[in-house]
């Protein structure tokens, strides 16, 4: 089975276009090209926003794992992305393994991270 995580990815249209264009500057036929292209189409929900241009990918259960090419590649385009242009979260199966990158907060999905206590 492996170890999954919940990932949440929020870009805005400037962090969309530069996406578009790191994607579009690979190889279209190489073999990491179509991973990360799969990884992208393989989210659970894919969110758009017409108005502001933004966009947004979730995954419910993924193995994020780093050394993944598609993983990589996707981690790496938002470290050289200003933190303003993103939102990442990324919640692992154990309780205390999370991860929070970025700065859209703002973002028209209301994506965020959110920690509570539940109780019948």
């Amino acid at each position: 089975m492996g170890y999954r995580s919940e990932v949440g990815i929020c870009l805005t249209n400037a962090g969309r276009q530069a996406l578009d264009s790191k994607i579009h500057a690979l190889e279209a036929e190489d073999e990491k090209t179509q991973h990360i292209r799969n990884l992208l189409n393989a989210s659970s929900t894919k969110l758009e926003d017409q108005e502001s241009g933004a966009v947004g990918w979730l995954w419910d259960s993924v193995k994020w794992y780093v050394d993944y090419d598609d993983v990589s590649f996707i981690e790496n385009f938002l470290k050289n992305l200003d933190d303003t242009e993103y939102l990442f979260i990324r919640i692992g199966e154990s309780v205390d393994d999370t991860e929070i990158h970025g700065a859209f907060w703002d973002n028209p999905f209301s994506m965020n991270f959110v920690r509570g206590i539940t109780y019948d």
